[in-house]
């Protein structure tokens, strides 16, 4: 069967982008989505800061809760953010929240009512061939011929080598009223020679929250997710009777461009990402691209965005009629942000026991503006120079120099 876009993986990446193709000035082109999972339940939690200036978001509306207040502490030590202030030129600034069922619920609806993208669901895709007309191949040997094909399948790991992003949260209810809802819990670092170890708490009420134990650590360490958090629970509630309602994980790769012994091979092509995962018609989605933020694991709105701006790029491609020539746009970080978060994690790698303080320094000497900017990839040069001011110099200035003179060298050769 041949189709003009095929889209591999009905994720975020996956379902934002086919629902900015199912809009009417895409009706000519025929997409078909293929997704592994036979239905769509809850299994993800994104976070992300919302501001007057932030890009638009479409799915603002399924926001399941919104905050004004973060904090971040250790040892009984504490700095809290606010995203108000009495001055006119700071913006509001809101943490928000949505549940992924949500935003599976309203893609998917999108999608029904449209007249040019199919979804499939249930369908494994074992591979996706580059070529003049690259082709898609499922796990029952059915093929798929395309024009393009947008894989958002995430990058399986094959070792043990390199960084990750672990965490195991839950949604508890509880008897009584137990959580301040005014405040995130942004971190509650519990230092550790292992890696970088925080709780998180979004307090949605007085008594449901999701609480969550997260590592950044070496892909080699297993954690021991269900005791750390049972046991940060059971302090948190304070005796108060609770019951788990909801339960996700997962395991992310912090992908570097550096010597973490990461497979950096697939990002050559365009500094940090590439714009193709195999060539110039199959392009890269989600995670795949990219649109994880390493130093901090934030990738909702980057997600979003690079696919709203693929959608841009085709539609003036169609317009001008320039549809055989087109390149999909490829998620390009800032490249002063990618080589700030290389540093930055190579610098808590060597000793994952000051990595909690760095971030401390970093919220108490920082205005919630800059910080806020800084985390979601937005900042400017000045908010960038504020933060680095935050840190201990010597290890940073070392490691700064021992980064820029490796990729020197990888660009040499």
């Amino acid at each position: 069967m041949s189709f003009d876009i095929v889209i591999v993986g009905g994720g975020l990446s996956g379902l934002g982008l086919a629902c900015e193709l199912a809009k009417p000035e895409f009706s000519s082109l025929q997409v078909l989505v293929l997704e592994q999972r036979t239905c769509y339940v809850r299994d993800r939690t994104w976070s992300f800061w919302q501001t007057s200036s932030t890009a638009p978001n479409p799915y603002i509306s399924l926001v399941r809760q919104r905050w004004q207040r973060w904090r971040v502490q250790q040892h009984g030590q504490h700095h809290v953010h606010e995203g108000t202030s009495p001055r006119d030129d700071l913006e509001a600034i809101h943490y928000c929240s949505l549940d992924s069922d949500a935003f599976y619920t309203a893609a998917q609806a999108t999608l029904a009512g449209s007249n040019n993208v199919q979804m499939r669901l249930g369908v494994g895709v074992k591979h996706v061939l580059d070529g003049a007309q690259p082709t898609v191949e499922t796990v029952d040997g059915e093929v798929f011929v395309a024009k393009w094909v947008f894989d958002a399948r995430p990058k399986k790991r094959h070792s043990d080598s390199g960084l990750v992003q672990q965490f195991l949260g839950v949604e508890i209810h509880t008897a009584r009223d137990v959580f301040d809802s005014s405040t995130v819990e942004l971190m509650d670092f519990h230092p550790s020679a292992q890696g970088l170890h925080f709780f998180y708490v979004l307090p949605y009420s007085p008594r449901v929250a999701l609480v969550e134990t997260t590592w950044i650590s070496p892909a080699s360490f297993k954690p021991e997710f269900e005791s750390e958090l049972a046991q940060f629970i059971e302090t948190a509630v304070d005796g108060a009777d609770y019951k788990v309602v909801y339960r996700e994980q997962a395991s992310l790769n912090l992908d570097l461009d550096s010597d973490l012994g990461l497979d950096t091979e697939p990002y050559k092509q365009a500094g940090r990402v590439a714009s193709a995962v195999h060539g110039k018609r199959v392009v890269a989605l989600g995670r795949r691209a990219g649109t994880l933020r390493a130093s901090t694991g934030y990738a909702f709105l980057e997600t979003l965005v690079h696919s709203q701006r693929i959608a841009q790029s085709l539609s003036a491609a169609m317009h001008t009629g320039c549809l055989d020539q087109w390149l999909a746009p490829s998620f390009v970080r800032a490249p002063l942000d990618q080589w700030m978060d290389d540093v930055f994690l190579h610098v808590l790698s060597r000793n994952w026991l000051k990595s909690s303080g760095y971030f401390m320094h970093m919220f108490e000497r920082t205005d919630a503006a800059t910080m806020t900017a800084f985390l979601s990839g937005r900042s400017t040069l000045r908010q960038r120079l504020r933060v680095a001011m935050t840190l201990s110099p010597l290890p940073f200035i070392r490691q700064a120099v021992l980064t820029s003179f490796a990729r020197l060298q990888r660009k040499l050769h």
